[in-house]
């Protein structure tokens, strides 16, 4: 006798998108934020993390990973039951650049649709600069936080377009894991 199977996609509560730009003195200090995602993941099923991270290391939770291991790179990958997936290791994005910081966005909220979670929440982690902006780049201009604000919301309306059927999706709040961290400037933006 047939059955018909329907299988229903893993449903978690939070996706949570980590954006970090390592192209700085603080690419060590910096990279503990990835070993607590995955920790937590490990902790909570109900978390899945959508990571990029450009940076010149080779990051302890990628320690089975085969990439290139020298000079400024950039890892895409996802972290859900302590457990890192679908690494891709490329030539180093520009961190700052509002069209980069869209797409990932987009590929975040996409995560989250596909997982079924009922939050997304996205994290910038770079050096920053204060109330002047954030997401430095290596010659030290920065992105300003009106064009961070553009960026997600461009983000939003890539994936509303491609997953018409999510299009009432949204960020849930953005976490600034930098200088931006307790700014005026910031939350306005």
């Amino acid at each position: 006798m047939l059955q018909n199977v329907t299988i229903t996609p893993s449903r978690r509560s939070l996706e949570f998108g980590i954006y970090r730009d390592g192209d700085n003195n603080l690419d060590a200090i910096q990279e503990s934020t990835l070993t607590q995602a995955l920790r937590t993941s490990a902790r909570d099923s109900h978390i899945e993390f959508t990571v990029e991270d450009t940076t010149a290391l080779h990051p302890g939770v990628l320690r089975d990973a085969q990439a290139d291991k020298g000079g400024l790179h950039t890892y895409d990958y996802t972290i859900s039951d302590g457990s890192v997936a679908n690494v891709r290791a490329g030539r180093p994005d520009d961190m700052s650049d509002e069209s980069n910081l869209a797409r990932f966005v987009a590929r975040t909220l996409d995560n989250a649709q596909a997982n079924g979670a009922k939050q997304t929440w996205i994290d910038l982690v770079d050096h920053g600069g204060g109330d002047g902006g954030g997401l430095e780049t290596s010659d030290g201009s920065v992105m300003s936080m009106p064009d961070i604000a553009k960026a997600i919301s461009d983000g939003l309306a890539m994936h509303a377009a491609a997953h018409p059927d999510d299009a009432r999706r949204s960020i849930d709040g953005v976490v600034a894991n930098q200088c931006l961290m307790d700014t005026m400037g910031f939350a306005e933006g």
